[in-house]
């Protein structure tokens, strides 16, 4: 019986729980239902005056807030009514995801179609909602970027890299001013917990031995190159980096020569890898290995006024003077070329031709000149050195 009892007791309780439901609750929750929100307003308004204490008068109007569009006021309305009841934090939650998605994406699709203005308003407004949504902070970023507001960018990198250290756009980003601000030390840190507890790129390695180089921590560069190797090992820009270090720092020059041959062994096409291939041979006493990279250069890379300079230099060196002597021509004709004096040009490239027709750097600037001169004939005679070169 006592059972009984306490069962019908609780009931009735709780209707009268319910029907204790203000007047001016109850008209708003109409005028809500009608999409009357002013009027839905104005109720709650006078309702907080009498219920300050109620948590559902202030969730009401947070929702209302919401469906209102004032997410200022909607968040202030949340709250309260989580300071008076901490039971609400689910469903204030879900009502704040509801519209941080909404607005989210309303700012990402005005972002494809490039109206940044709109894509910005709405994305302030999905942080503004979430303040620790990560991803609205990135996008906001980009927004910012893109119509030249650098300060916002960062300030919003920032927010996003707070709350997610182990991003590695946020990271990077970070690091990068860091370092361009001569906080050289803070953009190490930040690296070094990417490499030690994310999942770092191959640029993350690379910028953080660029921070040890720039404070001449040479051994910790090298370091941090020899672990990158073992993860991208037949990455270019990493070898590039490696061999740069060895010649640069270490003046390693045969360690510098291996690693920019591994780079042309990837990519044959790679002129700068052949370039600098031929200057590490040079240097390291090769001539005849460094002549050799130098013609392939050349070969791909026929405009390429310094690496006729190096060619030139390799085959002096290693004792052909007479090839060295024409190589030495091409590179002052295409000095010429840049420096748009045709006639000094020509004077220097045809000569080559009738030494060495196989070479087609001479004929294609001699080609261009003659262009330049409205000279048909040597324009045709060029032509056709181009036809019959490096066959």
């Amino acid at each position: 019986m006592k059972l009984s009892r306490v069962i019908i007791i609780a009931i009735v309780i709780g209707i009268a729980f319910i029907a204790c439901q203000s007047a001016e609750m109850t008209s708003a929750k109409v005028y809500i239902q009608q999409e009357n929100y002013p009027a839905a307003l104005e109720q709650l308004k006078i309702a907080a005056g009498k219920e300050p204490t109620n948590p559902l008068v202030f969730l009401t109007m947070g929702k209302l807030f919401a469906e209102m569009d004032s997410m200022d006021q909607m968040s202030e309305a949340f709250n309260t009514a989580l300071e008076l009841d901490s039971t609400m934090t689910e469903d204030i939650h879900a009502w704040r995801m509801e519209k941080r998605a909404k607005y989210f994406n309303k700012g990402r699709k005005f972002g494809e179609s490039e109206k940044w203005e709109e894509a910005i308003q709405n994305t302030e407004t999905a942080v503004l909602i979430d303040p620790e949504f990560s991803d609205g902070w990135k996008n906001l970023a980009f927004f910012y970027e893109k119509t030249d507001q650098s300060e916002k960018a960062l300030e919003a990198y920032r927010k996003a890299y707070e709350l997610n250290p182990l991003d590695l756009l946020f990271a990077k980003k970070i690091a990068v001013t860091e370092f361009n601000n001569e906080n050289k030390t803070e953009a190490e840190r930040i690296l070094k917990k990417l490499i030690d507890e994310g999942e770092p790129d191959v640029e993350t390695y690379l910028l953080l031995q660029r921070v040890y180089l720039s404070q001449d921590k040479k051994e910790e560069a090298m370091e941090v190159l020899q672990v990158a190797e073992k993860e991208f090992p037949d990455d270019t820009d990493l070898l590039f980096d490696y061999g740069t270090l060895l010649f640069d720092a270490m003046g390693d020059f045969e360690g510098a020569a291996a690693y920019f041959q591994k780079i042309v062994d990837i990519d044959p096409a790679n002129t700068d890898a052949l370039y600098n291939l031929s200057v590490a041979l040079y240097k390291a006493d090769k001539f005849e290995e460094s002549a050799a990279c130098g013609e392939v250069l050349v070969a791909n890379d026929p405009q390429n006024t310094l690496g006729w300079v190096q060619y030139t230099i390799s085959l002096k060196l290693m004792g052909d003077k007479e090839k060295g002597a024409a190589a030495e021509k091409v590179a002052a004709g295409l000095d010429k070329m840049d420096k748009k004096e045709f006639d000094a040009a020509i004077k220097f490239l045809e000569p080559v031709t009738k030494q060495y027709p196989g070479w087609c750097a001479p004929w294609a600037a001699l080609k261009v000149a003659f262009e330049e001169k409205g000279d048909a004939d040597g324009v045709s005679k060029a032509q056709e050195g181009l036809d019959s070169c490096g066959k």
